[in-house]
């Protein structure tokens, strides 16, 4: 063997390295259907979809049970022990499962709007080359070389580990196909393999080059084709030449959605490497039009709030960032959904003694609270046959040591000691760089929310707190009381829940005694020691504390003056 053939073979060596088997769907022939939204016809990448799925479907389809009968409990040791194990597949819909899926379905299809394959800019590209497309970038107008003009998007979902981040995305990806196999549309022929969606895992030394090399082998996998073969496996060519094929390919097989998982990976490259690979996703959405989604835990925060930020369009999107259950309604959903598997011989009911201490010694961590639950009927099963708390606390003493350090640090509840861990807890300075980058609000789940309201980290919506004081003030509320109201109802109810809800319970929280005439009288009193400030002609408080209004002329004034709804309209909105 001589020098060149060493240097032929030398590259071929890591080529295998890092690649990690993707998540596979289901491939089906094009079935097009008629499309409710006209931007969306005569598209056939979005007209071969399934149709837009309703909360309901996909609840059921998301969540994964056990097969369980009470007569299981008469089997013996042995069998009871196995079945035991089907809990660790277990998938409970909880909401933000949907609001994954919502923008999955979102993002899906709005990233498809300017990429219609039969559209003379859409070929164009092809002509062009995609190494120009990528060197050019977009102009001032957003549109590239070839006249497209991206509709793509991205978002990042970041959180604790073991909270469901990675199950939600992949469960809401197993409702599309992954391949729709095209052969003719609306009487042209039209013969394509669209591949709607491919879930990569970051390599683990987050390197670009890795990242290329697990995208060819993860789309031969899936279409049959081999382009791997074709441009890696003789090692010759370059990240530089790789990066506008990866593009090409992309655009030639209609990708409608790119997932990279574990992005946090990034953080660990030298100096540049990160941001040379975020750049790239960023012309891969701003530049070829196809859609991105970043999963990470709370490491990955820092570098999703730096160039990938500019690729985070404000199209109602939003980030999602996912922390343990909170112990309350949410907890209680949970935990008493899980409760119901269970294989020892004596049943044992859930009562709220079972239930604070299943949240303590799992800290509202999803994947810990299933196991732990797992070992506790294990080690039930062929003695006490019962689960109780002194049980719950052995074994998760005995059987999880190495958690505990951590869930020790959450039950404290202190921010500079949860900052010890990296992935446990964000930064509070990275956070609002984060926060101040995304162009939308920023989804929170789970404790984070409950924690950040308090410290007042996030910006509440303007014209959302607006409303919610006119609708105080429509019914009774003095303009102080309904600022407060607006406020409190806001920090106790999701931040993405239905404005007419919000309202509804703006006036289940307005006291009844605000509009009584000793309060009207008092409140009367105190406004005219006030100076009045200089208002716009249309401000709703120049009605509120005018002197010559009584307060329970407010209401009509103000629905005079076209500020409110009446009560009908009101709770006729949700009807």
């Amino acid at each position: 063997m001589n020098g060149e053939d060493l240097m032929a073979r030398k590259p071929e060596k890591n080529l295998n390295y890092n690649f990690t088997p993707s998540l596979r769907g289901s491939q089906i022939e094009a079935n097009y259907s008629q499309q409710t939204i006209d931007s969306h016809c005569g598209n056939p990448f979005i007209e071969a979809l399934p149709p837009i799925f309703e909360e309901e479907y996909v609840a059921l389809k998301i969540a994964r049970y056990p097969k369980y009968q009470d007569e299981h409990r008469k089997l013996g040791k042995q069998t009871r022990l196995h079945l035991v194990q089907e809990i660790a597949d277990y998938v409970e819909t909880l909401p933000f499962h949907l609001r994954v899926e919502q923008r999955l379905s979102r993002l899906l299809r709005h990233g498809y709007k300017a990429r219609n394959p039969f559209s003379p800019e859409f070929v164009r590209q092809f002509h062009i080359g995609f190494d120009k497309l990528l060197e050019e970038g977009v102009d001032d107008n957003g549109v590239n070389l070839a006249g497209v003009r991206s509709t793509a998007n991205a978002f990042a979902m970041v959180g604790v580990s073991g909270q469901g981040k990675t199950t939600a995305i992949e469960s809401s990806l197993l409702l599309y196909p992954q391949v729709i196999h095209h052969s003719q549309f609306n009487g042209q022929p039209f013969i394509l393999k669209q591949l709607v969606w491919l879930k990569l895992n970051c390599p683990f030394d987050g390197s670009l080059k890795g990242l290329c090399i697990n995208f060819f082998q993860a789309v031969d996998s899936v279409i049959g084709t081999k382009y791997f073969q074709k441009f890696v496996s003789n090692g010759r060519n370059s990240v530089d030449v790789l990066i506008p094929i990866m593009a090409q390919i992309a655009s030639l097989h209609g990708l409608g959605v790119l997932v990279i998982d574990e992005i946090q990976n990034l953080s660990t490259m030298k100096s540049g490497g990160a941001e040379q690979m975020l750049n790239y996703f960023t012309q891969l959405i701003n530049t070829i039009g196809v859609p991105v989604i970043a999963i990470g835990t709370f490491k990955a925060m820092k570098i999703l709030s730096g160039s990938f930020s500019q690729a985070r369009r404000s199209t109602g999107q939003g980030d999602v960032i996912i922390d343990r259950l909170i112990e309350g309604e949410e907890w209680s959903y949970f935990i008493e959904r899980l409760w119901r598997y269970q294989w020892t011989a004596k049943k044992t009911a859930l009562n709220d003694p079972l239930k604070k201490a299943m949240y303590e010694l799992s800290q509202g961590i999803i994947d810990i609270a299933v196991k732990l639950y797992m070992l506790a009927q294990w080690e039930a099963i062929g003695e006490s046959e019962q689960i109780s708390v002194s049980l719950l606390k052995h074994v998760a003493k005995r059987d999880m040591q190495l958690v505990q350090p951590i869930l020790k640090l959450m039950k404290q509840n202190k921010k500079e000691a949860l900052l010890l861990v990296d992935d446990l807890y964000p930064k509070w300075d990275v956070f609002n760089e984060f926060l101040e980058r995304s162009k939308e609000k920023v989804n929170l789940e789970g404790e984070i929310r409950k924690q950040i309201y308090k410290e007042e980290k996030v910006k509440q919506d303007h014209d959302k707190y607006m409303d919610l004081v006119k609708t105080a003030v429509e019914f009774g509320a003095p303009l102080d009381v309904a600022e407060q109201i607006a406020k409190q109802v806001i920090k106790e109810h999701e931040v993405e829940q239905d404005l007419v809800f919000l309202k509804r319970a703006v006036v289940n929280a307005i006291p009844s005694h605000t509009i009584s005439s000793t309060d009207t009288k008092s409140n009367s009193t105190n406004k005219r020691k006030k100076v009045n400030p200089i208002l716009e002609p249309n401000d709703i408080r120049g009605v509120v504390i005018n002197k010559e209004i009584r307060e329970e002329e407010v209401y009509e004034k103000l629905l005079e003056r076209g500020n409110i709804l009446s009560k009908e309209e009101l709770f006729g909105l949700g009807s």
